[in-house]
């Protein structure tokens, strides 16, 4: 018989709620509480602070731990703390079927149905995303790269929101390369940037986690971070793509090493991780830290993300 769990959800979109209850519910007997003995939250707002039970932080952006208000963390990013597991994004997407080659691909015949050069798709151009504003436009400059995203739009034409992961690969499957400079600069951050375009055998050119080649086969993607400028990345860009012999090489590589998906696809370790929780009977922080109610019910009507 599966252990009893007494479990809740805060601050938790329905996608985050869904991902979780498949995948303990066939491990343990979860009874729903509130308040619960274990509670399983997000960032979007600021609830959790009226829980008192073992909270777990669950996040998809870089939004780190607050030690002071989580016991444990599922975070998309490296961090070296034993409380912390991690569970990329495209993790968490799952797919990984898609990304193992049963055969090798035809470069000939691939590139016959991609007849556009490169593509982009960026919700935003601030300072956050220097780097790969200041790409697209080296880039660009040398050959034309499709924009098509609310930001750097500069095809007249947006990939529709609906079904969005559909929509994406759609329009990205008709060309040889995809800019897949991510947000941040971090140990670990690998999004579905880098994943959706080796899903339709478009190259990506891949920048922000020093170790994504520790999880992916560096020779199926063009990682920015070997090159000593973003001219010298644009120069091998446009050489992979005059170059037959060498743009072959890149599609027939195997996304993972050996062709095996990496571990972080296995969520029976993340099943691991949640009986250790479970098991122990440590005091949870949000006991550890002494409050009058009135201050909670404050600090849960703040409207501000971490670190904010």
């Amino acid at each position: 018989m599966n252990p009893t769990v007494s479990l809740g959800y805060c601050d938790l979109h329905e996608g985050g709620r869904t991902f979780f209850t498949r995948l303990l519910s066939p491990h343990f007997h979860l009874r729903w509480d509130d308040p619960a003995e274990y509670v399983i939250y997000g960032h979007i707002s600021h609830q959790h602070r009226l829980q008192n039970g073992v909270k777990i932080y669950w996040s998809q952006e870089l939004y780190g731990p607050n030690w002071k208000e989580c016991d444990y963390a599922i975070i998309p990013h490296l961090v070296d703390d034993p409380r912390a597991y991690y569970l990329p994004i495209y993790a968490f997407d799952g797919m990984a079927d898609k990304l193992v080659r049963p055969s090798v691909p035809d470069p000939v015949a691939i590139r016959s149905t991609k007849p556009h050069f490169c593509s982009l798709l960026c919700a935003y151009a601030d300072r956050t995303t220097q780097k790969r504003q200041e790409f697209f436009y080296i880039l660009n400059r040398r050959r034309k790269v499709d924009s098509a995203g609310p930001a750097l739009n500069n095809t007249g034409f947006r990939v529709p929101k609906e079904n969005r992961y559909q929509s994406k690969t759609d329009w990205i499957r008709n060309y040889r390369f995809n800019l897949a400079f991510e947000n941040r600069l971090r140990p670990g951050w690998t999004t579905e940037k880098l994943v959706d375009p080796l899903h339709v055998h478009t190259i990506p050119i891949h920048w922000g986690d020093p170790r994504v080649k520790e999880y992916f086969n560096p020779e199926s993607f063009i990682c920015a971070h070997d090159f000593p400028s973003l001219e010298a990345l644009a120069e091998y860009v446009l050489h992979v793509d005059d170059t037959p012999e060498i743009y072959a090489r890149y599609v027939q590589a195997t996304p993972f090493h050996q062709n095996r998906p990496n571990p972080t696809y296995d969520l029976d370790h993340l099943v691991e991780f949640f009986r250790k929780i479970f098991a122990s009977r440590s005091r949870p922080v949000a006991q550890r830290r002494w409050f009058f109610p009135l201050t909670k019910w404050r600090l849960a009507k703040r409207n501000k993300l971490p670190g904010q």
